[in-house]
């Protein structure tokens, strides 16, 4: 469906671009209707020496836009309603030839009404030495009448110059009026990439560059994103100050409980250190988003196979099966964490777990499969949501409060990854964490 509304509704730059060519070509059109409705322009003419040479023999002209027909007759040609007959130019030709007068006859196209109303010009004698667009000369010989007509075609050199230029003025307006409209689109590409950010709150603010209501857009988007970082941030201050604060009457409750018998106390304590460890799994995630430790390059199937060992001398089922050498930029520690919080996720409900390093194109994966019962397609989403848990059950046994993905979201998206989640075909659950590689 997306991709079919995109289809309708192009990018401004497409209509922008199409905006452009449209008007182009039907401005170049109206110059080609213009040019090439007349005849082309400077035609080469004949003169009345190469006519002669027409009669005199079968070599055809020097103009190549010319075309010529040769027949014989039994009587001389008779002018027709567009022609008229030329005595002078006829008596020239036969001077030529060296024969008499009138054995030429030369029609030419009759001038327009216009033209023979007008007074003759002075060059009288130059312009009817030259035959233009087509004419009939005959020459009367002992067979009858040899008659050539000549017509002048089309000049297949000017248009071809005339359509190349035109052609040329196209690409050459095109491709400004592309620069122009990428230069006007991109801010608001710029704008859409900002805001399509896991994290917009963490990314820089925008440029203001571009037309004015491209800049009044940015100006706005970066105020909100300032005014969405401030709000974090003093949520995050609130939350850890009511985390911290908690500390202090749990421990003063831990102290109270000792006076309590054994029986009542050992429950007590329990819900207690339950207690304890929900407060610092919350700061632990409200100050993973604010965490700025220094990104060294990190050998990640070094932390992974040092990870599974520890887990697996503590007697839990996880297993390296296939480890690739990556090195990423980021935090050990964070990343530890992170990838342990997978595994014990594994561990936890699905009671083993199996992680595999891959290195394809630019960038390191970590699966972490386990073999449990998976997770229903409509929670998949929302596994990583703090405090949403896919085991219904909070008790000691089976897990926390739900903040571990959380977390684990948290650091893959500071280290510029992605963290995803799907069940398996043979059953259990799949967690893939992905990081760029180090340059």
């Amino acid at each position: 469906m997306n991709a079919r509304l995109d289809r309708l509704n192009p990018s401004i730059l497409t209509r922008i671009v199409a905006l452009v060519a449209a008007t182009l070509l039907l401005a170049l059109g109206a110059m080609m209707l213009v040019a090439f409705r007349g005849p082309p322009p400077h035609a080469r003419p004949m003169f009345l020496p190469e006519a002669a040479q027409l009669l005199r023999n079968d070599a055809g002209p020097s103009a190549s836009a010319w075309s010529v027909t040769r027949y014989h007759s039994d009587r001389a040609p008779v002018p027709d309603s567009g022609q008229e007959t030329d005595h002078y130019a006829g008596a020239q030709v036969a001077a030529l030839l060296g024969v008499p007068a009138g054995d030429i006859r030369l029609l030419r196209e009759r001038p327009p009404a216009s033209m023979r109303e007008a007074p003759a010009p002075p060059q009288l004698d130059r312009d009817r030495s030259a035959l233009f667009r087509a004419f009939v000369v005959a020459q009367r010989t002992d067979a009858g009448w040899t008659v050539i007509q000549a017509w002048q075609g089309a000049n297949l050199r000017w248009y071809a110059i005339t359509l190349s230029l035109m052609a040329g003025i196209f690409i050459l307006l095109l491709l400004p009026a592309y620069w122009v409209a990428r230069r006007i689109t991109q801010p608001i590409r710029r704008l859409a990439e900002g805001a399509a950010t896991e994290r917009p709150e963490r990314a820089e603010p925008l440029p203001l560059t571009g037309p004015p209501e491209v800049r009044a857009v940015g100006a706005a988007y970066n105020h909100m994103r300032a005014r969405i970082a401030d709000y974090l941030n003093e949520r995050t201050a609130m939350l850890v100050a009511i985390a911290h604060d908690l500390r202090t009457p749990m421990t003063r409750l831990s102290f109270r409980l000792e006076q309590l018998p054994d029986g009542p106390r050992a429950k007590a304590q329990a819900d207690v250190e339950e207690m304890r460890a929900m407060v610092t799994t919350l700061l632990d995630f409200m100050r993973e988003g604010t965490d700025n430790a220094a990104r060294v390059r990190i050998d990640l199937s070094a932390i992974v196979e040092t990870l599974a060992d520890d887990l697996a001398d503590m007697g839990q089922d996880v297993v390296v099966t296939q480890s690739e050498r990556a090195v990423v930029q980021g935090d050990t520690l964070a990343l530890r964490r992170c990838i342990g919080n997978l595994v014990e996720n594994a561990v936890r409900y699905g009671g083993a777990a199996r992680i595999a390093i891959a290195v394809a194109g630019g960038r390191a994966s970590v699966s972490v499969e386990d073999e449990g019962p998976g997770v229903p397609e409509a929670a998949i989403e929302r596994l990583c949501e703090p405090f949403y848990r896919g085991e219904a059950s909070r008790n000691r046994e089976t897990g926390g409060v739900g903040l571990g993905l959380a977390i684990a979201r948290n650091i893959a998206d500071s280290h510029g990854g992605r963290l995803a989640f799907t069940n398996r075909t043979g059953g259990g659950l799949r967690a893939s964490l992905t990081l760029p590689q180090a340059r």
